[in-house]
């Protein structure tokens, strides 16, 4: 059996003078007998996504009829078919935390595990969402500690960090293209640039950090906490700089993708295209795993309460004798009754839709290889949204997906049916699985203390 070698091994030659490298891909004599990690016993890093969409569900169109392994697709989920073996879909669970603001409060119990908070007309998320929980416990390894997109245009983030700080997203492609994969980003093997500015950035850094600790001393708690989650995107810049200027990793599914197009126009309707902007971002996004840009991200589909127009076909109403585009969530709760055809189709429609756009997502990821699998079989992705029935802004029988298998540490290819439990469970398992030594996950009614045991390995 020949000897194994390092998987940073890199050929290296001499071209116009200059000496160059090509990093090797994940060959078997990389890898360890059984193909789930590298020889000298690193393993194929884990990552953890959350894909969100507004308005809800059917629930009578998305529960899948049987439990276990060998149950039917729903309607609404039949899309994700080819998907079975690498998603867990989970039904019954509830949102224990208070639906005191409509969309809103279940999100936010359903990400953090806990009550929105009401003063007055503001909306307050008090506590990280999962997907920050995550990231403070691995993204210390990577360029970006998480990255945030929504797909319809502007900041639709719902990636919050605590005491009410969310994370603006983005929505632009070529914007997101040339933040990973033009600014100081370099393939393995190639040589690395030189930065004047970089030296510059990191003193201005220190400078900052120094005068802060002496300013700390004499603010109030509260002014304490308020700086320290300002500091905490300096943080990440010094992250970003002490990771453009070292050895990048060596994956051998990174590569830099296509560059994506500056503008994406509306349809002939005026339609924000969004299966073309999910379609690009996904890819965008699977390749910010494959290269260990980030190992934590939230995808945003579409808005709570939004009245996003989607381009699904034959959804138009008739108003007057003349043909009217309804948004989704005016649809949700005024969609009339029409003889010959089933309540709410319309909403049921655009749901496939959503359904098949998260399709989209999963199979980017699941497109990447990595030693004997695919990059879905090294992480998580939560799916979830903002209500059950949307028509009553339900949290109970919540809707819940995973997919992939965490390094082995989540089951997937079954329907879980629960009678009530909290949905927190979900998120804690996942949290675990992603090796963050997390003892609970929410608080007050939303508070765990122990996972779903049916999703753990």
């Amino acid at each position: 059996m020949p000897k194994k070698m390092h998987r940073r091994t890199v050929l290296r030659g001499v071209l116009g003078g200059a000496t160059v490298g090509v990093a090797l891909p994940a060959l078997e004599i990389f890898l360890n007998d059984s193909g789930t990690a590298y020889a000298d016993g690193t393993a194929f890093p884990k990552r953890f996504a959350v894909f969100f969409w507004g308005n809800g569900v059917l629930p009578w169109k998305w529960v899948p009829g049987e439990v276990g392994t060998d149950y039917a697709m729903s309607e609404q989920l039949a899309s994700l078919e080819d998907l079975r073996e690498d998603m867990a879909v989970i039904s019954g669970m509830d949102v224990k935390t208070t639906g005191r603001v409509p969309h809103t409060s279940a999100i936010c119990g359903m990400l953090t595990g806990s009550p929105l908070v009401v003063e007055g007309e503001r909306e307050i998320w008090e506590h990280p969402t999962v997907d920050q929980i995550v990231a403070e416990g691995v993204g210390g390894e990577t360029r970006f500690r998480s990255l945030e997109l929504s797909v319809q245009p502007g900041d639709r983030s719902v990636s919050y960090t605590g005491n009410n700080n969310r994370n603006p997203s983005e929505y632009r492609p070529r914007a997101l293209y040339e933040r990973l994969f033009i600014d100081g980003f370099r393939l393995p093997g190639e040589e690395a640039f030189d930065d004047p500015t970089l030296g510059l950035r990191r003193s201005v850094l220190d400078a900052v950090m120094d005068q802060s600790r002496r300013m700390r001393r004499r603010l109030s708690v509260a002014d304490q906490r308020r700086l320290d989650d300002h500091f905490d995107h300096v943080r990440d810049l010094e992250r970003r700089i002490r990771r453009i200027e070292e050895e990048p990793p060596s994956f051998d599914a990174c590569m830099r993708p296509a560059e994506p197009p500056a503008e994406i126009p509306p349809d002939e309707r005026g339609r924000v295209r969004t299966d073309i902007r999910n379609g690009l971002l996904s890819d965008l996004a699977a390749m910010a795993f494959a290269c260990d840009q980030t190992r934590v991200l939230s995808m945003h589909f579409s808005q709570p309460v939004g009245d996003n127009v989607f381009p699904v076909d034959d959804i138009e109403l008739v108003e007057s004798g003349v043909p009217v585009l309804k948004g989704h969530h005016d649809l949700t709760h005024n969609e009339p009754e029409e003889e010959g055809r089933e309540l709410m189709w319309r909403v049921n429609e655009i749901t496939k839709y959503i359904v098949q756009e998260l399709g989209v997502f999963v199979r980017a990821l699941r497109a990447v290889p990595e030693g004997d699998g695919t990059m879905l079989n090294n992480m998580s992705v939560l799916a979830t949204t903002d209500s059950s029935n949307p028509r009553l802004h339900s949290l109970e029988d919540f809707p819940i997906l995973v997919f992939g298998q965490c390094g082995g540490a989540i089951r997937t290819g079954f329907h879980y049916r629960s009678d009530g439990d909290n949905a927190s469970k979900v998120s804690l398992s996942l949290v675990r699985a992603m090796g963050v030594p997390a003892a609970s996950f929410g608080h007050e009614a939303g508070r765990v203390t122990d996972g779903l045991g049916e999703l753990e390995a």
